[in-house]
């Protein structure tokens, strides 16, 4: 495999998912750039049980010729958050077979229909928020303003606890540039995982 696209390709993560690989954000999405040569599968391959060993699962949510968008997840900090009340109050709205409250078991079953609706609408949808760790009453303040009158705007439009998510922005942008920082001063992906 080239070194250099295997580098991209840890790059982007390191760029879009340090915070659920530090363990302090439930999921995390990246869209990555698909050759003909295997160089991606490759690179899930040679870190699968890197992934595995501490935690972090991976789903493809859909494939385009060129493009996989990748779902990289923590099942507990994703469960917990899943268990919440108004959670499970919008994730039912949208049909997600979702009970009293989910395991871990069920876990798949609820991604799955993720992907389901990710290839019904046209762009993503709204509740998607909640499987990336966004607090259940940004994703509602979201869906019930069409995405205006919100507070601030970070890694999500907030609608509530202005203060809290600032701080919490704050956070995931000092994770997000050290762990960038780390790679480009020739640590591995692996290692950084490793040492989360």
């Amino acid at each position: 495999m080239n070194n250099n696209v295997s580098d991209d390709y840890e790059h982007q993560m390191a760029y879009h998912c340090a915070p659920t690989i530090k363990s302090i954000k439930c999921g995390s999405m990246v869209a990555f750039k698909i050759d003909s040569d295997n160089s991606f599968q490759n690179f899930l391959q040679n870190h699968k049980i890197c992934f595995e060993c501490h935690g972090i699962k991976y789903l493809m949510l859909s494939r385009q010729k060129n493009h996989a968008l990748m779902y990289f997840y923590r099942p507990q900090l994703l469960t917990r958050l899943l268990r919440r009340p108004l959670a499970i109050d919008i994730l039912k709205n949208y049909g997600y077979p979702i009970e009293i409250g989910p395991d871990e078991e069920i876990l798949p079953t609820l991604l799955d229909y993720l992907k389901k609706r990710i290839a019904q609408c046209d762009g993503f949808p709204h509740e998607i928020g909640i499987f990336l760790g966004y607090p259940p009453t940004d994703v509602q303040g979201f869906i019930k303003n069409k995405g205006q009158n919100f507070l601030y705007s970070g890694f999500w439009k907030v609608y509530s606890n202005e203060a809290a998510q600032k701080h919490l922005f704050e956070c995931y942008n000092k994770c997000i540039n050290n762990m960038c920082d780390r790679l480009r001063a020739g640590e591995s992906l692996q290692s950084l995982i490793s040492a989360a």
